[in-house]
C-alpha cells in the first residue's frame, strides 16, 4: 500500500509546479468555455425572441442602446442597379454574392447599408427599383485578421467596410449597423435575388470545447500520476 509519505518523497518538485500551473490553466479554459456557452445560449434565445416582434422604424431602433437583431423598416428607397455592390459570399454551399445598396434612415443622417439578398451571379440589366425595406438589423463586425482584403478599385469585395463602400455608393454610411432585407415582408421581387440569411449563423460548440480542455486537464493528471507511481516503485526497489 502506498503511503502519503512515499508520495511526497516521489513528487518531482519542478514537474509538480509545472503540472499544477498547467492544470489550473486547462481547467480555467474549460470553465471559460462553459461561461461562453451560457452567453451563446442567451444570444440565441434573444435572437429567437426578437423574431416574433413587429418591425419598428429603423431610426427609432437605432436610437436605442442595443438595436441588434431587431426587425426594422426603412423609408421608401430607390436603388440604381448600376450602383450596387457585390460582396463575395455563399449560400448553402453555392458561391455567389451578397448584393448591397444604401438607404437613408432619417434626414441629415448617414445612410445605412442594405443587404438586398443573395445572387449566384451579378444581376443583369435592370431598371431602377424602389420599396420600403423591412429586415433585421445586424451589427457590422470588424473583419478578422484572416479576411481577404477588399479591392475597391476593382469593385472586388469580401467584407463590409462602410467607409470604402460609402465612397463606392456615393453616400456616407453608418459604421455600426446594416440591414438584411426580408424579401417576403418587404414585398419586392427582383429576378436573380434570393433570400439570404437574416441573422448571422451562430456556431455553438462551447460545450465540446469545454470537454476538450477538461479532458486535457485530466489526462495531464493521469500522466503525472503515472510518473509519480513509477518513482515510488523505483524507491521501493532501491
Amino acid at each position: 500500500m502506498i503511503t502519503p509519505s512515499q508520495v511526497l518523497r516521489a513528487l518531482p518538485r519542478g514537474m509538480t509546479i509545472a503540472v499544477t500551473i498547467a492544470f489550473v490553466v486547462l481547467g480555467g479554459l474549460g470553465t471559460w468555455q462553459m461561461m461562453r456557452l451560457k452567453w451563446k445560449e442567451g444570444l440565441v434565445a434573444e435572437m429567437a425572441r426578437t423574431e416574433a416582434l413587429a418591425p419598428v422604424a429603423a431610426d427609432q431602433l437605432l436610437a436605442e442602446a442595443k438595436p441588434a437583431w431587431r426587425s426594422a423598416v426603412l423609408p421608401q428607397c430607390a436603388f440604381d442597379p448600376r450602383h450596387l455592390i457585390y460582396m463575395h459570399s455563399e449560400l448553402s454551399g453555392q458561391p455567389g454574392y451578397r448584393v448591397l445598396g444604401a438607404c437613408p434612415v432619417a434626414a441629415g443622417e448617414p445612410h445605412i447599408l442594405v443587404d438586398l439578398g443573395f445572387s449566384e451571379g451579378k444581376l443583369g440589366s435592370l431598371d431602377f427599383f424602389g420599396f420600403a425595406p423591412v429586415g433585421r438589423l445586424r451589427p457590422i463586425d470588424k473583419p478578422s485578421a484572416f479576411a481577404v482584403v477588399n479591392r475597391p478599385a476593382d469593385n472586388d469585395w469580401y467584407t463590409r467596410e462602410p467607409a470604402e463602400m460609402g465612397k463606392a455608393l456615393g453616400v456616407p454610411l453608418r459604421t455600426d449597423y446594416f440591414l438584411v432585407v426580408d424579401i417576403d415582408k418587404s414585398r419586392f421581387n427582383v429576378s436573380g435575388l434570393q433570400q439570404g440569411r437574416l441573422t448571422a449563423p451562430l456556431a455553438n460548440r462551447h460545450f465540446e470545447y469545454a470537454l476538450t480542455w477538461y479532458g486535457l486537464a485530466l489526462a495531464l493528471l493521469g500522466m503525472f500520476a503515472a510518473v509519480v507511481l513509477q518513482r515510488i516503485r523505483k524507491q521501493a526497489w532501491s
